[in-house]
């Protein structure tokens, strides 16, 4: 299915669809570990962030040859993303 995000519209649109759900669920809990309105741009762009990352992460793993843990390629997002620091 993840590698069917990329060629398949209606895939996509719902891939999309869910990412936006996800957004909104990592949102409260980002406003409240950075002391900021939830509707706050510093919260609202990195949470954006955040599921990009983890999408592209996802996309990348799928289309291996031999996927590895598809764990590694969301640590390298979040590292280039530099999460710890939120």
């Amino acid at each position: 299915m993840v590698r069917g995000m990329g060629s398949v519209p209606a895939i996509r649109m719902w891939w999309l669809a869910v990412s936006r759900e996800m957004q909104d669920q990592v949102v409260p809990a980002l406003a409240a570990r950075k002391g900021a309105p939830e509707n706050s741009m510093e919260v609202q762009l990195p949470a954006c962030a955040l599921l990009g990352a983890i999408g592209v992460a996802m996309e990348h793993w799928a289309w291996q040859d031999e996927p590895e843990d598809a764990a590694e390629p969301t640590r390298l997002a979040l590292r280039c993303l530099r999460i710890d620091e939120l």
